[in-house]
């Protein structure tokens, strides 16, 4: 089976203005993706800018940074110097690596949910893997108004970096809904085959009533370094 190794799309645009340090420039899609190719967790950590074929600017190394309109890619130059008038900026958005992904679907009763700490408890996904993603999927609208709780993910006793979902009243209304994170997870998400995983719950105003799941995303991964 294709691991879809090394994947990313490739835009450019010959600059007609001076970006300056801080400043931002828009450039379109590379041809074949969209908004939905980068965004929810699937954008990968090796994206760089070439300028004029030459100079390499790394994300990683903070010298880039961007994100993804409806249409457009808003790239910000963090370099710490000006991009002329004329410059060929080529960017590289890289995408996770790998397609063998599998999703947790947990069931959660938001009345139960009566303070801060744990919602599930210690769970054994049992892969090398990463999460990636997780929103909560309404399927009991919540009636009663002015209820919340923000929930997050624990590996072990660490808790993941970012991506937090946000509990509300208004936003658990409609019966459907997919309530997503409400940033990117940035760290201390690999698990290993040995690793327990946690829903916890804090800010808590108990909710009277709803119901709903939660789908979290991992994508498998051959070794705890992330190696596909």
């Amino acid at each position: 089976m294709s691991q879809l190794i090394n994947r990313s799309g490739r835009t450019s645009i010959t600059l007609g203005a001076a970006v300056a340090n801080s400043a931002t420039v828009d450039l379109a899609y590379p041809s074949g993706t969209s908004q939905k190719s980068f965004t929810a967790g699937l954008k990968g950590t090796g994206s760089y800018v070439m300028l004029n074929d030459n100079d390499k600017y790394l994300e990683s190394d903070s010298k880039i940074s961007m994100s993804f309109g409806a249409s457009l890619i808003t790239l910000t130059n963090s370099t710490g110097a000006t991009w002329p008038i004329g410059t060929k900026v080529e960017l590289n958005v890289d995408q996770q690596d790998g397609n063998d992904v599998i999703m947790l679907q947990i069931p959660v009763f938001l009345a139960a949910i009566t303070g801060a700490g744990d919602v599930v408890t210690d769970i054994r996904p049992g892969v090398y893997g990463k999460i990636e993603y997780w929103e909560y999927v309404v399927t009991q609208p919540v009636t009663t108004g002015s209820k919340l709780a923000t929930l997050n993910l624990e590996i072990d006793t660490t808790n993941v970096t970012g991506g937090t979902i946000a509990l509300t009243s208004a936003a658990a209304t409609p019966l459907g809904k997919a309530i997503a994170m409400g940033s990117d997870i940035t760290a201390n998400n690999t698990l290993t085959p040995e690793s327990t995983l946690s829903v916890e719950a804090a800010s808590v105003t108990a909710f009277a009533e709803g119901s709903g799941f939660l789908n979290i995303r991992i994508r498998k991964t051959k070794s705890a370094d992330g190696v596909i």
